[in-house]
């Protein structure tokens, strides 16, 4: 009857339609799943078309319904595909939810997407997050939107039924739009309360997260150590890896807590539990050339190690942190005891920059002494090869007699810091 109505009387309706669908879509959230009944073979932009409904004396209630792809049936029931939802529309369900099922393309009666009687699918899905449906007696539940309702003569069955929207039946197909989380993820390296990390730079490794909806995953390592610490908090994120090696040394003898978050594209994050680790501090030298030997030598013969020719003795930062090296040693020479010119020594690279030339013994000889001296300053830990020679210097006095001589000295580290 509505078609043999003056124009007029069909404008007005016309834009009823229009101003409802606006409202509509003013009070819906961004994000929500809309679905509206209009009257017309398409859907306005914005929107996509899920089936075509048609009574001839009712409408758009106690219908019939037609797949998306045909377009004889003058009514639609029209989903929103906004840029945050992008719902897609489709007959191919792997992956999507299946509203309905239609006994036909066209003329077609409906059940709901559970039921297998009937093989032709109205599906939704989204780019955005995942459509879940639900078939529930009287109203949606919470978090769901109502698509449409449906029932037949014989009452609310959930098969071989007509289309109405949401008010007529009391059979209700509720879909919504969300998203899961990833798995949360297990902490590997550096161990809960582990106090013996050594290195400064650890790679920390955690398990991988899967996301139940099939998205793409990554990280966030967040390591903090407290009010109070000499170090920066770090916050790393859009890892796509289950490691990573932090580009600063983290601060020695220091409490340090550490998590993980797995996240997908929609923000949605999972967080690992909280693990504490300490960098205990280790000031250790090691001796790569232990010894000298400086041969034959003839009174008031001088000779020093600056030549390689005997060798100079080497050194090796192999612990975590800076230290300074101090040494001293036993007498050489029966005539001439220690702080004298006679026995001396100096700082000089085995490496380059592996030491602070300004405050070590590098650019002149040394007396050596009874008592413990410097000898290189803030020695370098961070490269495998961070070492300095301890280069002597040997005149034998003009009374010495003739004989083997010998000296033990002695180096000791201390952390700076």
């Amino acid at each position: 009857m509505l078609g043999f109505k003056s124009s007029r009387n069909v404008f007005s309706l016309l834009i009823l339609l229009l101003l409802t669908l606006l409202i509509i879509v003013c009070v819906s959230a961004a994000n929500d799943l809309t679905c509206f009944f209009l009257n017309s073979k398409t859907c306005p932009a914005g929107t996509a078309k899920l089936i075509g409904v048609r009574n001839d004396t009712d409408g758009f209630q106690n219908a019939h319904a037609q797949n998306n792809t045909l377009d004889t049936y003058n009514y639609s029931v029209c989903c929103n595909v906004t840029t945050n939802s992008s719902i897609n529309i489709t007959s191919t369900c792997p992956g999507n939810a299946t509203l309905l099922k239609l006994s036909n393309h066209t003329n077609a009666h409906v059940e709901i997407g559970t039921n297998s009687n009937y093989s032709i699918a109205a599906c939704l899905g989204s780019d955005w997050k995942y459509v879940t449906c639900a078939f529930l007696q009287g109203s949606c539940g919470a978090g769901y939107n109502c698509v449409l309702s449906m029932a037949n003569s014989e009452g609310p069955n959930s098969t071989n039924a007509h289309v109405g929207n949401c008010s007529h039946y009391n059979q209700k197909v509720c879909c919504k739009l969300e998203n899961k989380a990833p798995t949360r993820p297990t902490l590997y390296y550096p161990a809960n309360g582990n106090t013996s990390v050594f290195e400064r730079k650890p790679n920390f490794n955690w398990s991988t997260a899967t996301d139940p909806d099939g998205d793409t995953v990554d990280y966030t390592l967040n390591l903090t150590c407290g009010s109070g610490c000499a170090c920066a908090d770090i916050d790393v994120d859009s890892l796509s890896s289950t490691n990573y090696t932090v580009s600063n040394d983290l601060c020695i003898d220091t409490l340090y807590n550490w998590t993980v978050s797995a996240c997908d594209p929609y923000n949605d994050c999972n967080t690992s539990a909280k693990w504490n680790f300490t960098i205990a501090s280790v000031a250790e030298l090691e001796l790569i050339v232990n010894s000298t030997n400086f041969g034959e030598m003839n009174m008031e013969e001088n000779n020093d190690t600056t030549d390689d020719s005997p060798n100079p003795l080497v050194v090796r930062n192999i612990g975590n942190v800076y230290i300074n090296v101090s040494l001293n040693s036993t007498v050489l020479f029966e005539q001439a005891g220690l702080n004298m010119v006679y026995y001396q020594y100096k700082a000089d690279e085995n490496e380059s920059n592996s030491y602070d030339q300004a405050c070590s013994q590098h650019s002149a000889f040394a007396n050596m002494q009874a008592s413990l001296s410097t000898i290189f300053c803030n020695l370098s830990y961070e490269d495998a090869n961070d070492e300095g020679e301890i280069e002597l210097n040997i005149t034998v006095p003009v009374d010495e007699p003739p004989g083997a001589k010998s000296s033990t000295i002695k180096v000791v580290p201390a952390s700076t810091e």
